[in-house]
């Protein structure tokens, strides 16, 4: 009997019974989605962690993300970049792209560090030095694409400001094409300014088991308050 005046009473609720259901489950498949995403962050992790193990190996069109390679050839220090809004240990900067010019007709911007903001935007680091060739070392990434807003990316006087790390747009205030990649300086190399540790992402796997944990959480929180507001009808 009692049974059936549960149902019954599901049957008048049917508004309720059917908004809670939905969320119930949209919020288990989206725990189960940042599970997976955390699955799939530990994979890459791995593959980071084999990529970072090995030799730096000449630069080629089969060096992958997070390879280590060395490159010869000379930095362009009259036409750097400054990548905007770049925090370091609670501080804002900027992220220095150098442009390293290599096998005669190749190009890759190099990140050579981060380096604190002046006391206004318009005080701008001086970022200035005299190369000669050489080699350098360190780990290639492909910066992710991010959300553009704004008619400004680039300033127009060298250093240029970038509100982008995308190559594909940092090059059009050049004459040459560069590589999708960019180039991040080995901690104790020569010309290197702050270095910032490389990581493969910003949310890690943890993040992600917490926030299908939150997720079902919320489900288990919306199942309950259901099920009082039957029983308070029945």
């Amino acid at each position: 009997m009692k049974d059936l005046l549960t149902i019954e009473h599901l049957k008048h609720n049917k508004a309720l019974t059917a908004f809670s259901g939905v969320f119930i489950v949209v919020f288990i498949l989206l725990g189960f989605w940042q599970i997976e995403r955390a699955g799939f962050k530990e994979s890459l992790i791995n593959e980071f962690n084999l990529e970072q193990a090995k030799a730096p190996q000449p630069i080629s069109g089969s060096s992958s993300q997070w390879g280590r390679v060395y490159i010869e050839g000379f930095y362009d220090s009259n036409q750097q970049v400054l990548i905007d809004n770049q925090i370091n240990n609670g501080k804002v900067g900027y992220k220095i792209y150098t442009p390293f010019y290599y096998d005669q007709d190749q190009a890759i911007f190099v990140d050579r560090g981060w380096i604190s903001q002046g006391k206004t935007r318009n005080d701008l680091p001086n970022i200035n030095f005299n190369s000669a060739k050489l080699r350098i070392i360190g780990s290639l990434i492909k910066p992710e694409k991010e959300v553009l807003a704004g008619d400004e990316l680039l300033t127009s006087e060298w250093p240029l400001v970038s509100q982008t790390k995308s190559p594909s747009i940092i090059q059009e205030a050049y004459e040459k094409k560069f590589s999708d990649m960019v180039l991040i300086l080995d901690p104790d190399s020569l010309f290197m300014n702050e270095h910032v540790a490389l990581s493969p992402f910003v949310i890690t796997p943890t993040k992600h088991f917490g926030y299908a944990l939150q997720w079902f959480t919320m489900s288990l929180v919306l199942a309950g308050m259901f099920l009082y507001a039957i029983k308070r009808e029945s």
